[in-house]
């Protein structure tokens, strides 16, 4: 059975690769139209930006969080963020 990916979305750049590459990448291993069932959610780039501009590292997590359990409530199995300087928020998530 596949998973159902959430992908927490921060930019639309490396959301829409990140989408495409799954859907892409799909075929080869589901069958041709074949790819796992794709949930994202995205606040502004600008929401995010205002805590970064800052160094609010808990800030950027809170919204971080917010958009895992939107997904999540999605139906996601798990949740993806293709965003490189978000990681720096990770350690500040719980649930």
């Amino acid at each position: 059975m596949t998973k159902h990916i959430g992908i927490v979305s921060v930019n639309y750049e490396g959301t829409a690769l990140c989408y495409r590459s799954i859907c892409e990448e799909a075929a080869s291993v589901m069958g041709e139209y074949r790819h796992p069932q794709i949930t994202i959610h995205s606040f502004p780039l600008a929401d995010y930006m205002r805590f970064v501009s800052r160094g609010d590292w808990e800030g950027v997590a809170g919204l971080l969080l917010e958009s895992a359990k939107k997904v999540a409530s999605a139906g996601a199995d798990f949740a993806i963020c293709p965003a490189n300087t978000t990681h720096e928020a990770f350690r500040f998530m719980r649930s």
